[in-house]
């Protein structure tokens, strides 16, 4: 082989030697500062409030890969560490939620929902077993109920 390609081989060895370091080095960085190279879905736990006998708080799940809409759900969390999520009834996305507050031996929440693009407020009542149920509300009651999730002001 000539001396010619021997340099280019070795020249594109050290090369590809040089980009593997760097792609460790950033993953490791980014794994260091609590993130990720390629992003992806993130979490949050709203505060949590007990009642009947359980942890309840809303979560949040948002995609960092594409633009689409968060996804909100509520998760009941017993003493033995089990968690699930609460069913309520309420369809479309969810835009935004107010709550929990407990009221008259149930815990609500306020709920505003876009169904093909029609917007509505929802009150979801949970009872000490555990069973939800969702009543169409207007927006004004809705909003007095407790401080909004979503981070906008009052």
């Amino acid at each position: 082989m000539p001396r010619e390609y021997t340099q280019v081989l070795l020249g594109l060895r050290s090369l590809l030697i040089k980009v593997a370091v760097f792609v460790v080095l950033a993953a490791a960085l980014a794994w260091f500062v609590g993130g990720s190279i390629f992003p992806g879905s993130q979490v949050v736990n709203c505060p949590a409030v007990e009642w009947a006998g359980a942890h309840w708080h809303a979560q949040v799940m948002g995609n960092g890969r594409r633009p689409a809409p968060v996804e909100w759900r509520i998760i009941r969390s017993t003493s033995t560490g089990d968690s699930e999520a609460q069913s309520l009834g309420v369809a479309g996305t969810w835009r935004q939620m107010r709550g929990p507050v407990v009221t008259d031996g149930t815990l609500c929440f306020g709920i505003e929902s876009d169904n093909e693009g029609v917007s509505k407020w929802w009150i979801v009542s949970i009872d000490a077993d555990g069973k939800a149920s969702a009543v169409e509300a207007p927006a004004s009651r809705v909003l007095s109920l407790a401080p909004s999730l979503d981070g906008s002001p009052r």
